[in-house]
């Protein structure tokens, strides 16, 4: 005989099992996509992070990969352009091609760790699982050119959000990377227009310090290769931590007789301190990788006061002058910045902001219907001959089959100079 507990353990297990039984029957075939607030994700999670409130059948898949850690400062605001813009879209009812189907976009976004595996792995489960008509994906050189294999291998439309110039052009061939594009401009445009405030300086030899990374080493490559027959030499050059606190390489800036400090770093705050500390009447210009007002401004603590850069047209701002093809693009762009993530945006929330533009204009070249395969092609093909006097905040572009970049110098940047603790716009005509 069984007792009354027993019983009513086993009727209790019982009706446990039915109700699970009935629940699994009445689930909906699948679950929504994460909201816009999720957090990416790294490619060893098992769920992807996706920007729309929920997917949306027939709509277009968009592979986002940044570096929301290890190099937070590119990758966050790549990725507030990004999920910005996906909302924009969406509310405005979605990408509308030519044949007057609308399609919503869907963006699935990880977090690529400033890792190249990272990356690589990430970038692949987009292409073969996720199965995304493009991506755009890589907040630094290494990470990109990481992914540009895969891309490439699996004929899939990449935007890089690097400045190395290798992400395009293919170092061995010297021909445009078929499935490549990007946005950043490279340290050779940059190492140009350095030369050109170079030679109104009047200049004769400079100092060049910069970080042990892949930028920084590009950077000292750039400017050597530039400076090669202009009368310019660079009297010393020496290579820093990122992370370092003290530079002892200021005794032999100062020992070596420098009209100019150049730096190639994008974290020149204390090391702009440190020359300044060190030697006061220095003329300092970092690269474009300083164009960023916290990186920069901020943490030399009022040392950068007077320094002359490049950087995008973004950080003219209101500023640029009514004829600027891009003052329409930039008073946009940081309006609804502000408005979505009530922060005043840098060159990489600009960096990203233009790449996905870029796919949403070849988005909207599909037809409905198309395979994926079709798409891919049609979008790699829209970007290369789309891509036409396009004026945006990172400069104005116009794309060919032997350029995937689609900058010059005088289109990539603006002059800046840093006065009372802000960026200034400093065209040519009014250097001193």
């Amino acid at each position: 005989m069984i007792s009354g507990v027993r019983s009513r353990s086993i009727l209790l297990s019982l009706l446990s099992i039915l109700l699970v039984m009935l629940v699994a029957c009445t689930a909906p075939a699948s679950e929504p996509a994460a909201d816009a607030g999720s957090d990416q994700e790294t490619a060893s999670e098992a769920d992807t992070s996706s920007a729309t409130d929920e997917s949306a059948e027939g709509s277009y898949k968009i592979g986002f990969i940044s570096a929301v850690t290890g190099a937070s400062f590119l990758g966050v605001p790549e990725r507030n352009s990004a999920e910005m813009l996906q909302e924009q879209i969406n509310a405005a009812g979605g990408i509308v091609g030519p044949d007057g189907v609308a399609h919503l976009v869907e963006f699935i976004m990880f977090d690529s760790e400033t890792n190249p595996d990272t990356a690589s792995a990430a970038a692949a489960r987009l292409i073969d699982e996720e199965q995304v008509d493009i991506l755009i994906a890589g907040s630094t050189s290494g990470n990109s050119l990481a992914m540009v294999p895969l891309a490439t291998e699996a004929e899939v439309p990449m935007i890089a959000m690097a400045s190395a110039g290798a992400i395009v052009v293919d170092p061995d061939t010297g021909e445009a990377r078929k499935w490549i594009f990007k946005v950043p401009h490279s340290n050779a445009m940059v190492s140009a227009a350095i030369l050109a405030y170079l030679n109104h300086l009047g200049a004769t030899s400079i100092c060049h310090l910069y970080e042990n990374s892949g930028y920084g080493q590009d950077t000292l490559n750039q400017l050597t290769t530039v400076l090669d027959g202009s009368g310019i030499e660079i009297a010393y050059s020496d290579s820093f931590e990122r992370g370092d606190t003290e530079f002892p390489q200021m005794v032999s800036v100062q020992g070596a007789g420098c009209d100019v400090l150049t730096l190639g770093t994008i974290a020149p705050g204390l090391v702009t301190a440190a020359t300044i500390d060190a030697i006061p009447d220095m003329t300092l210009i970092p690269f474009s990788g300083a164009c960023d007002r916290a990186l920069l401004i901020e943490a030399s603590a009022g040392a950068a006061e007077g320094a002359v850069l490049p950087c995008t047209p973004m950080f003219a701002g209101d500023s640029l002058p009514d004829d600027s093809p891009n003052k329409a693009a930039v008073t946009k762009f940081i309006a609804d910045y502000v408005a979505y993530t009530d922060e005043n945006p840098n060159q990489f929330a600009g960096i990203g902001y233009d790449s996905v533009l870029w796919a949403f204009q070849a988005l909207e070249t599909l037809e409905d219907g198309m395979d994926l395969t079709a798409r891919r092609n049609a979008i790699r093909d829209a970007i290369e001959s789309g891509i036409v006097d396009w004026a945006g905040t990172s400069g104005t572009f116009t794309m060919s089959a032997d350029d995937h970049l689609g900058l010059d110098v005088d289109s990539a940047f603006v002059y800046v100079k840093v006065e009372d603790g802000e960026f200034v716009y400093y065209p040519p005509e009014a250097w001193e």
